[in-house]
């Protein structure tokens, strides 16, 4: 595949997203922007919710979005990427597509979209005062991170739905369940010692979620050695989810 053809694909997405919508690509910005004000200013000024230990009226808000966000873009790439396949089956029936980097004009969408809150939520922490400084640096490479670990995750549930149409709705409740067994609405201090030790050797996605909090609500570096634990996870992953589909590619094209 082309880069060409990968561009076409990522703007095909986005269009179809907002497809039929008077408003059209602005609703990119207003749904982040409408999310952002709810969990940062509402919850801040009507419920009161506080983060234990931070004065900041707005801090439980900002650790909520901060790793709302990435999250987000890391589960709709894994959902997505499990019914790539699917989706583009008309299109891989007819044109030499090439099944190992189709999936990626997802991860392109995803990131844009990222791109797009992530900004808006800045903006935020500027009107609020809490811009964190130049930590902020990080951000691309604990975003790239977390989107490998995806994108191979994606692949493998990918190639899977194929021949069982039943992983597509297994991936959704597994990712319900992540969520909330990963500290985002949550925070660490209120469980036991032994679940924040399953949280940091278990749970990858805590890695990257636990960066994000790191340097949008303290304003510190994250931890160096977490990150550089998920990028190894995540390479092994989107390894595994290579050979998978080198092994049957010839099976999912006869399956589609």
């Amino acid at each position: 595949m082309n880069l060409a053809l990968l561009l076409q694909f990522t703007k095909q997405d986005f269009v179809d997203r907002y497809s039929g919508s008077v408003l059209g690509g602005l609703w990119a910005f207003i749904h982040p922007l409408v999310m952002i004000f709810i969990f940062v200013v509402i919850f801040a000024n009507v419920m009161g919710t506080r983060l234990p230990g931070i004065s900041s009226v707005y801090s439980y808000g900002i650790y909520l979005v901060a790793g709302l966000l990435p999250w987000m873009a890391f589960a709709n790439t894994i959902n997505r990427c499990a019914t790539v396949f699917l989706d583009k089956r008309n299109i891989i029936g007819k044109v030499r597509v090439s099944l190992h980097f189709l999936p990626l004009y997802v991860v392109i969408s995803e990131a844009l979209t990222f791109l797009i809150a992530y900004m808006i939520f800045m903006l935020f922490l500027v009107f609020t005062g809490a811009m964190p400084g130049q930590v902020l640096i990080i951000i691309p490479f604990v975003f790239l991170v977390q989107q490998v670990l995806a994108l191979g995750l994606g692949l493998i549930f990918g190639v899977l739905n194929v021949f069982l149409r039943d992983i597509k709705e297994m991936v959704t409740v597994l990712m319900t369940f992540w969520f909330w067994l990963t500290p985002i609405v949550w925070v660490m201090d209120i469980v036991p010692p032994v679940v924040q030790q399953i949280q940091q050797h278990v749970n990858p996605a805590f890695l990257f979620v636990d960066a994000y909090h790191q340097i949008m609500v303290h304003g510190h570096l994250p931890d160096i050695g977490g990150l550089m634990k998920l990028v190894l996870i995540g390479h092994a992953v989107l390894l595994l989810a290579y050979l998978m589909l080198r092994w049957l590619e010839k099976d999912i094209r006869d399956f589609l």
